[in-house]
Formats: structure tokens, C-alpha cells, sequence
């Protein structure tokens, strides 16, 4: 099979695994969406004004380099179970469910934190998902990195939250 039908083939199969969804179609959702908040933090870290700015300027290259480490770890726990890896910025934008604005960084530095802990707190939601998938799937290696982005997730958002005044769990999503 010559390499565009082979990426057609993965193409179709992606297809059918986010109307099942699998595991691995949920892992994709949360690479993509650890991607695209990477790139909110960094806009946050330039443009942020106020008490927020010193925060970020503490947090943020922390907090790129774990999102982009748990992105590398789950692609390569994606791979090794054979499960589908999204590769191009098409799909990372397709499979993401991260709100980009680019007027967000003329924001409030405070508003712009809060939208970031938001966030944190959406991925909460797919990596949840992810988990119980991959615990169905018999995919421990999955479910483990799964596992420590959580933990990784929720103290980012107690940190980011006690520096807003704010309980942990306080103005954020709920799962549906």
C-alpha cells in the first residue's frame, strides 16, 4: 500500500474510532487539546499584565515543558498499543476542544489565567474519559501516563487557583 492510501486508511479508521469512541480516539482529544493550550500559555506568559504576569513567569515554562512531555509520552503510549497518533496540525485542530481567541492576550493578565485554569480543567474532562477507556482496553501503559497527567493537572489548577483567591474546583467546568 503506497503511503496516501495508507494515511487514507488511518483517516477512515479515526473516523470510526470517534464515533465509538475508543480509548485511543480520546487520547488524541487530549494530545491535541495539551497542544493547543501550550500555545495559550505561552501567549498568556508574553502578554499578561499584573500580579498574574509574576505567575506565569513562575509557572508557565514549567508548565510548557510537562504538556509537552505528557503529549510525547502518550503519543509514544498511543503507538505502542497501535492506536491511532494525530500527526498533522489538521487533525490537532479538529481533535482539540481548546477555545482560541486572539484577542485573549490583550486581556487582563487575571482573565487570561483564569481562561488557562479553565482549560486545565476541560482537559480534566477528556482525560477522565481517556482513562476509562484505556482501563476497557487493557492499556495500562496508557491509563498510567493518564494517570499522572491528572494528578500533574489538578495540583497546576490548586497552584493557580490559591493565587486567584479561589477554591480549587471554584468557577470551574463541571463534566457533563
Amino acid at each position: 500500500m503506497d503511503p496516501q492510501s495508507q494515511f487514507q486508511a488511518e483517516l477512515n479508521r479515526s473516523d470510526r474510532e470517534h464515533h465509538q469512541p475508543t480509548a485511543g480516539a480520546m487520547i488524541g482529544h487530549v494530545t491535541a487539546n495539551l497542544l493547543i493550550h501550550s500555545l495559550k500559555v505561552e501567549q498568556a506568559a508574553l502578554f499578561a499584565t499584573g500580579p498574574a504576569a509574576l505567575f506565569l513567569d513562575r509557572h508557565a515554562g514549567d508548565w510548557l515543558n510537562r504538556e509537552d512531555d505528557f503529549r510525547h509520552r502518550l503519543n509514544r503510549a498511543l503507538r505502542v498499543e497501535g492506536d491511532l497518533v494525530p500527526t498533522t496540525s489538521q487533525q490537532l485542530q479538529e481533535f482539540s476542544m481548546m477555545e482560541e481567541n486572539g484577542a485573549q492576550k490583550y486581556a487582563a493578565g487575571s482573565d487570561q489565567l483564569a481562561d488557562l485554569v479553565k482549560d486545565f480543567a476541560l482537559q480534566l474532562v477528556f482525560i477522565t474519559k481517556a482513562i476509562k477507556l484505556a482501563r476497557a482496553a487493557d492499556h495500562p501503559g496508557q491509563e498510567q501516563v493518564l494517570g499522572e497527567l491528572v494528578a500533574w493537572i489538578k495540583e497546576q489548577v490548586w497552584r493557580a487557583q490559591a493565587f486567584r483567591g479561589k477554591q480549587p474546583q471554584e468557577d470551574l467546568l463541571e463534566e457533563e
